[in-house]
């Protein structure tokens, strides 16, 4: 199975060590527009609701084949913030992705380009 990491799971970034003995596929974007927030240290992307200064724009990230046991770790990880659903992506192929749950109470700042680099 796919997953389409757009933040701190990325290659190079602190939490990529969650992914090891996953195989990389690709960089890609969505096909779809979504919101995403800066939460300061890592990212997340409102599905369909928007935030007081919603932007969408496509979401750029990494997809990586990964087993269910790696799925497990990532659930255990992402937590009560996120919940994941399967999207298209504009290299053809369907991944999972982690969206946060709902908008945080507080207005944190958008990414308007989609892609989340510290």
């Amino acid at each position: 199975m796919y997953i389409f990491v757009y933040g701190t799971l990325k290659k190079g970034d602190p939490n990529h060590r969650l992914l090891d003995g996953s195989k990389y596929i690709c960089t890609t974007r969505t096909i779809e527009k979504y919101t995403m927030l800066d939460l300061g240290l890592f990212p997340g992307v409102l599905k369909d609701e928007k935030s007081s200064q919603s932007s969408p724009s496509f979401i750029h990230g990494e997809v990586y084949d990964i087993t269910p046991q790696t799925l497990d770790i990532l659930d255990n990880y992402e937590g009560e913030w996120y919940f994941r659903e399967e999207i298209e992506l504009e290299a053809g192929i369907e991944a999972l992705i982690y969206f946060l749950k709902k908008i945080p109470a507080i207005d944190y700042d958008m990414i308007p380009n989609g892609n989340w680099t510290k």
